[in-house]
């Protein structure tokens, strides 16, 4: 078969990103963070200065530092246990720069959380240590 005879009219359209309401985006993030960790919470609170406590529904809007870890633990990427270091800071962060939208917005927070990490021992680039507390 030639390329001029494929049919052009049944092409897959070219998939755009869904984009979901900001109300929806922040109800998800808020049920994501059930599954962050103490450590995760602490992390986030000395990064960011918010304080989002274990067990209490997070009302309000929480900052994208913590939504991005908390997507990441609900969906698996970062596994039951597995400590947040400075490798899977900066990887999340590269992972925002490649967006095509060019905005990263964990980058604010990436310099505070490396310098607790490293103040705190968890500055490793993500060896054997594991966090049980969740």
């Amino acid at each position: 078969m030639s390329v001029s005879r494929l049919n052009r009219s049944q092409q897959t359209p070219p998939v755009a990103p869904v984009r979901y309401p900001a109300r929806e985006r922040n109800q998800n993030a808020r049920e994501d963070a059930a599954s962050l960790t103490d450590r995760d919470r602490e992390l986030i609170f000395q990064a960011t200065g918010q304080r989002i406590r274990a067990g209490e529904t997070n009302q309000g809007w929480i900052n994208s530092l913590a939504a991005a870890i908390a997507a990441d633990r609900a969906s698996g990427r970062l596994a039951p246990g597995q400590e947040i270091t400075a490798l899977y800071l900066k990887d999340l962060a590269r992972r925002y720069d490649q967006n095509p939208t060019g905005r990263n917005p964990v980058n604010g927070y990436l310099e505070p959380a490396l310098r607790y990490l490293s103040q705190h021992g968890g500055g490793g680039s993500g060896g054997g240590r594991l966090d049980v507390s969740a």
